[in-house]
């Protein structure tokens, strides 16, 4: 890239901006909604990791598709399963992920040669 011409410094600044900008904005629209502590983001990482797998790395309508489940899941297991499932359910559809279609729900089976 920086051979052709773009400013590599200066993009990769301004993406390191431009998502400390975004983190902020989800911050100030979760704060409200729960209990902020720090902890925080390790319980909202814990659980878009499953929805990631789920939707297949690479894929952004795949990672969509992968939040809403983990999210319809999750709430339905709060609802119908004792309240300690809701923790459990991702991470218990991510394994179930793995074993069946390892590469996601969009995800591409790719080899490489080496």
């Amino acid at each position: 890239a920086y051979y052709m011409g773009i400013p590599v410094k200066t993009v990769v600044a301004l993406t390191w901006g431009i998502s400390a900008a975004v983190a902020a904005c989800a911050g100030v629209l979760l704060a409200p909604i729960t209990f902020v502590h720090s902890n925080v983001g390790l319980a909202l990482a814990l659980k878009a990791f499953p929805a990631a797998v789920l939707g297949g790395f690479g894929s952004i309508p795949g990672a969509v598709v992968g939040g809403i489940i983990i999210g319809v899941l999750e709430n339905m297991a709060g609802f119908y399963l004792a309240q300690g499932w809701k923790d459990v359910v991702p991470h218990i559809v991510l394994l179930t992920m793995l074993l069946l279609k390892p590469e996601g729900l969009f995800g591409h089976a790719g080899r490489k040669k080496v």
